[in-house]
C-alpha cells in the first residue's frame, strides 16, 4: 500500500544551513607553566583541521511510501519503508540537495509508535538518524538522535527535529555538533566544490 492507502507516517529522514565556528582552547598562561620550558600549543582534531556546528533546514518529499503487514490486522512489528527527495527551501528556488530513505517498525500498538531508523544523502557525506516515532498515524513533532555519518559528518553528533506538513512532506532541522571541513576525500571534486548528487529513487 503506498502513501495515498492508508495514512501510516513513520519518523524519517535529511539537507543545508548555516555554521557557526566552534572555539578552540588557546594557549596555556604563562603564570602555570613558563613558556621557556613547556610551549603553549593549540589542540586541535587528530585529523588536523577545527571541528564545527552546523545547522541544516531541509524539506523531505517521500516519493516512495509502503506498508508491510505481518498480517491481516495492524500488529508489532508491521514496517513502513520510504524514500525520497531533500529540498533546500531557503532562498528563492527551492533546490534539490539530496535523498532520504528509511523504516520505521512498529513497536507499541497503544501508543501508535514505532522504532525508526534512516539515512540522509547529500553532497557532503551521509547523516544518519534513529528513534522513537509516536502518534501514528498523525505524527507529532519529534526529536531523534542523530547517531553518525561520512564525510563532513563521520564524526557528526546531536539531533533531528520532524515536523510532519503532510503526509509525504516533512520539514527537517539538523542541529550537528563535531562537523569538520571539506577534505578532499568527502566527496569534494578536483576544484575544490561539492561533487553534484544524482538522486536514484526507487520506484514500485
Amino acid at each position: 500500500m503506498g502513501l495515498a492507502g492508508r495514512r501510516f507516517i513513520f519518523f524519517a529522514v535529511a539537507v543545508l544551513g548555516c555554521s557557526a565556528g566552534l572555539t578552540l582552547i588557546g594557549p596555556a598562561s604563562a603564570d602555570v607553566v613558563p613558556s621557556e620550558t613547556a610551549p603553549a600549543a593549540t589542540p586541535r582534531p587528530d585529523d588536523g583541521s577545527s571541528a564545527k556546528r552546523r545547522v541544516i533546514h531541509v524539506e523531505a518529499r517521500l516519493r516512495v511510501g509502503e506498508e508491510l503487514d505481518l498480517g491481516a490486522r495492524r500488529s508489532v512489528g508491521d514496517q513502513f519503508v520510504f524514500s525520497g527527495n531533500l529540498m533546500s527551501t531557503e532562498g528563492r528556488e527551492e533546490r534539490l540537495v539530496g535523498r532520504i530513505g528509511g523504516f520505521c517498525v512498529i513497536t507499541d500498538l497503544e501508543r501508535n509508535a514505532g522504532q525508526c531508523a534512516s539515512t540522509a544523502v547529500l553532497p557532503e557525506g551521509q547523516i544518519t538518524v534513529q528513534g522513537e516515532q509516536a502518534g501514528i498515524p498523525v505524527p507529532v513533532t519529534v526529536v531523534n538522535a542523530v547517531t553518525g555519518g561520512t564525510g563532513e559528518f563521520r564524526r557528526a553528533h546531536g539531533q533531528v527535529m520532524q515536523r510532519v506538513l503532510t503526509p509525504a512532506t516533512w520539514q527537517l532541522t539538523f542541529e550537528l555538533s563535531d562537523v569538520r571541513p571539506h577534505r578532499p576525500e568527502d566527496g569534494r571534486g578536483p576544484n575544490g566544490t561539492p561533487t553534484p548528487v544524482r538522486p536514484s529513487l526507487p520506484g514500485k
